[in-house]
């Protein structure tokens, strides 16, 4: 059956609404939840191979409350410092870290 094209038409625009509302709660007015706790659960792992003494999940909560506290124009870099921090290797990620916390702090 096909459906008459004001209805497909109806139906994509009433999508890409939902889609709208979902992102912009998502989002709210700064980074978004749920890009910090991908970031932060991403780095968490590589830090808990590069160090057996962090525990995970005591790593993702300091991760995401030291991003809420970022400056708000400074968060995104941040976590793009952090995404590509997951991506180094052990003995180039405890200097990726501090780069991504000065970047976080200071705008460095």
């Amino acid at each position: 059956m096909k459906l008459p094209r004001s209805t497909t038409t109806a139906v994509s625009i009433l999508g890409a609404l939902m889609l709208g509302l979902v992102s912009a709660v998502a989002c709210g007015n700064g980074t978004g939840s749920v890009r910090v706790n991908m970031t932060c659960e991403a780095y968490c792992d590589q830090a808990t191979e590069c160090n057996d003494n962090v525990d995970f999940d005591n790593c993702v909560d300091n991760c995401e409350d030291t991003i809420d506290d970022c400056m708000a124009d400074e968060q995104e870099q941040a976590l793009d410092d952090l995404d590509s921090c997951s991506a180094e290797s052990c003995n180039e990620f405890g200097a990726c870290t501090v780069g991504a916390g000065l970047q976080c702090a200071f705008g460095v």
